[in-house]
């Protein structure tokens, strides 16, 4: 009975402030109920060869809204990479086809946020340590960090928000 009692206790105080938890990580909490707000951030590896100057994988965009009819919203989208790596410069070209989203994707998010194929290049500075820096090849910006090793990459985005 106490061990019970000792297991039970902790698991309903850790529901009950799991409860209170926002899905608005990157976002004011005051903010993200007071106002239409969404949280996003994108998963990405990425296969690639040097010799060939072949490259494919996967990336997974994340978006969590508050605006949808019951009252909070997830939608996943996942993309398949394929194309090249220029190891010369380190640059990604690459054709990037939606293969799957999830139920829960508003068709109107899907239109315009995420279209069936997109086109971008992206830049790789591979740290010795095996951090690697993702960038936009075009302007330069910093977008995700993460990790690779030989003939391979992955990264994540920082978590963003942004309020309608």
């Amino acid at each position: 009975m106490i061990v019970k009692k000792c297991v039970l206790v902790p698991l309903f105080l850790a529901l009950g402030w799991m409860s209170g938890a926002s899905g608005f990580r990157s976002c004011d909490i005051a903010d993200s109920y007071a106002w239409s707000a969404s949280t996003h951030y994108t998963v990405g590896e990425i296969a690639f060869d040097a010799v060939t100057g072949t490259a494919s994988g996967t990336e997974t965009r994340y978006n969590f809204s508050n605006d949808a009819s019951d009252g909070a919203g997830e939608c996943h989208v996942t993309y398949e990479l394929t194309g090249t790596y220029d190891v010369g410069v380190e640059v990604f070209t690459l054709d990037a086809t939606r293969t799957n989203y999830s139920e829960s994707c508003a068709p109107a998010l899907l239109g315009v946020e995420y279209p069936q194929s997109r086109l971008y290049a992206l830049q790789m500075a591979f740290g010795e340590d095996g951090t690697a820096r993702v960038s936009s090849a075009a302007s330069g910006e910093m977008l995700a960090s993460g990790s690779w090793q030989a003939g391979r990459a992955v990264y994540k985005t920082p978590e963003e928000c942004t309020l309608f």
